[in-house]
């Protein structure tokens, strides 16, 4: 019997200062909302009282994600894209544009994104499966 094993091809990690991306937005509004977020991602997030933590999830996301393919955000790769959406339940997922996945050959990223009121933080890991 063959089974397919989960290998690990990257893994990334961000945390950031709530409050950093708070003053880029309030400095910069719907600008900087814009360049780093896509409209599914804002109309998410602009739905709660205070849409910042959830923004700065997303944003750590992002900069996990492109850890995870050994990479960062600048000519290969942009800020959007990358969008993460949450699926029925709640669970963040990675959406990448068409090119990311030619590049990446369709990769699986698996995502978790936490805040508390002070910072926002993800952890994503590159998956393939080996049989």
């Amino acid at each position: 019997m063959t089974e397919n094993k989960p290998l690990i091809q990257g893994l990334g990690n961000d945390i950031l200062e709530i409050a950093r991306l708070r003053r880029v937005i309030e400095a910069h509004n719907k600008r900087a909302l814009d360049r780093l977020f896509t409209p599914k991602e804002q109309l998410y997030c602009l739905k709660y009282k205070d849409p910042i933590p959830h923004l700065a999830g997303r944003f750590a996301a992002k900069e996990a994600i492109v850890k995870a393919l050994g990479y960062g955000i600048g000519k290969l790769i942009s800020w959007k894209d990358i969008e993460i959406l949450n699926n029925p339940e709640g669970k963040p997922e990675v959406f990448l544009s068409p090119t990311l996945k030619t590049r990446f050959n369709s990769p699986n990223i698996l995502l978790s994104i936490s805040h508390c009121r002070n910072y926002a933080t993800a952890v994503a890991i590159w998956c393939t499966t080996a049989t």
